[in-house]
């Protein structure tokens, strides 16, 4: 007998993967593709969609293949989310995060130099870069709630850093049983599950905000 969420699986993670293609999409219908921040945001959920392309092509079952496509997102992963981050930054924490990106980028050079572009390194890479997308998703939340009065850019990159929460957060519990190998068919299926349900949340919450509130630099206003 299914289950519902064996029912609720296929709608959950089509529906999730073509969300990710909606901040491009919007993006480029509020002609808005020179805002660096807006346009890395709609980049780092354009590399998810891409990832998870190989499902609508039937290619869900081709491990190798699959394997492959994951351990190259993991490598970009960070890089990208430190790229919304910093075009979204002022003052000290802009210069911080640059320093930061390039710190990651040689961390994950030497990762891979030292074990091999594998799931061993993967592994590593993507802990370390889960936790520290989730300390700069943190610090923005922080620091708008910390806010009185809010720009257009203020609100929609609240939205973004709450998609953020909604897409590493959760990845915390597929990282302990898909990648430090804690698993069974049973939890497997819950993973991608899981997996689906915050990406799907974390697209949404991110639209609305590019759609709601982004506006091109020149029209910000409170």
């Amino acid at each position: 007998m299914k289950t519902v969420q064996s029912l609720l699986y296929p709608y959950i993670s089509n529906l999730a993967i073509a969300f990710c293609f909606v901040p491009l999409v919007l993006l480029l219908w509020k002609k808005m593709s020179r805002e660096k921040a807006y346009l890395f945001v709609a980049i780092y959920w354009l590399a998810n969609g891409l990832l998870n392309v190989p499902n609508w092509l039937g290619q869900a079952e081709n491990s190798k293949l699959q394997s492959q496509i994951t351990l190259l997102y993991n490598l970009l992963d960070a890089p990208l989310a430190l790229l919304v981050f910093y075009f979204s930054a002022l003052g000290v924490k802009k210069k911080v995060l640059l320093y930061l990106l390039v710190l990651f980028v040689f961390f994950e050079l030497a990762i891979v130099f030292w074990k091999g572009n594998n799931l061993s390194s993967s592994t590593i890479i993507i802990g370390v870069s889960t936790l520290v997308a989730l300390i700069f998703t943190l610090t923005g939340i922080t620091q708008y709630f910390n806010k009185i009065e809010h720009t257009y850019f203020d609100n929609t990159m609240g939205f973004v850093y709450a998609g953020f929460l909604f897409n590493y957060g959760p990845f915390i519990v597929i990282y302990i049983f898909s990648y430090l190998r804690i698993e069974s068919d049973a939890i497997r299926a819950e993973s991608f599950f899981l997996y689906y349900l915050s990406l799907l949340a974390a697209t949404i919450l991110t639209s609305i905000g590019l759609w709601r509130y982004a506006r091109p630099k020149y029209k910000e206003s409170y």
